[in-house]
């Protein structure tokens, strides 16, 4: 056995031995779904924008090409997941004109990005709301037409603070609608809700990806084929790592895909299933432990 799988065996032990499909309890599911889409964003984001026959095959979080970043920087997935749960802390609940607020300062000051005092990787729809938000104060954004998956990269945060409020749904589509403002999304970001609702529940989700093979998914950009495309991952593996790998390397939207499936499977298997040497890689990944426990000891 290498240092490496002892020490994996070790950090299994300490979670308690738990077989991965068995689920887990609602505070290590709860830290699953928000660590998840952040080694979601970091697997994926070394292979975004390639074909999915035509990246090297990825198995760990290694550095990214595509913006120049050593190992563990996150994107704007993670970004903005952050400044969500940031939002909470600070202002002690819900406050959707501070959630905008915090998206202006990073897309404007990098705050809370990996890169220190510079955004990137952003959306077109995003780029647009976070104008509107800083210059109009206007926190309803995009139009039908504005389809992208910016609202389900960074869910899950919303679905905890829906969770606390009196309308979970129209919390979630009203943190959705910073940025897209479409009925297709707010359909897409209720069937991932449902999910969440069933995982963390401790039920696998009986929601089946509508792609059956690997060949049929679609690794675009859009909110429906990437929800579908992270639920084929999930759908088709037996434990969060298989799920995760299976994920990223459909290629295209890899970081995206990643983060969504990260959502869905930390939220099942728990955080404790999570690989450790992923979670260590991230980028001053004390500090992110440090903000999603606050968040969540306010959230669950």
């Amino acid at each position: 056995m290498t240092q490496e799988e002892k020490l994996e065996a070790r950090y299994a032990k300490l979670a308690g031995g738990r077989k991965q499909d068995a689920g887990a309890d609602l505070r290590d599911r709860a830290k699953g779904a928000l660590w998840g889409l952040i080694v979601g964003d970091c697997l994926g984001s070394p292979i975004q924008f390639s074909g999915k026959e035509s990246h090297p095959w990825i198995t760990d979080v290694v550095e990214c090409p595509v913006f120049g970043l050593p190992p563990g920087y996150w994107t704007d997935d993670s970004s903005m997941a952050m400044c969500i749960m940031d939002s909470y802390v600070r202002k002690g609940g819900y406050d959707l004109k501070d959630i905008g607020r915090t998206f202006v300062k990073w897309f404007m000051d990098g705050y809370l990005s990996s890169v220190d005092g510079k955004s990137f990787d952003v959306g077109t729809a995003t780029w647009s709301a976070c104008q509107n938000i800083a210059f109009r104060k206007s926190l309803v954004n995009g139009s039908e037409d504005a389809q992208g998956n910016g609202s389900i990269m960074r869910f899950a945060p919303s679905w905890f603070i829906a969770r606390k409020e009196n309308d979970p749904t129209k919390v979630m589509h009203e943190i959705s609608d910073l940025t897209h403002c479409s009925k297709r999304v707010r359909d897409t970001v209720d069937k991932f809700a449902k999910i969440l609702d069933e995982h963390m529940e401790g039920k696998r989700t009986s929601t089946v990806s509508a792609y059956k093979v690997r060949e049929e998914v679609n690794n675009s950009g859009w909110a429906v084929s990437t929800l579908e495309a992270a639920l084929w991952a999930f759908n088709t593996t037996n434990n969060f790592r298989d799920a995760l790998v299976a994920a990223v390397n459909l290629g295209g939207d890899a970081d995206t895909i990643g983060a969504v499936c990260g959502q869905i499977a930390g939220a099942y298997y728990g955080h404790s299933a999570i690989p450790r040497k992923w979670l260590e890689a991230v980028k001053d990944w004390q500090k992110v432990d440090t903000l999603i426990d606050s968040f969540l000891e306010m959230t669950t």
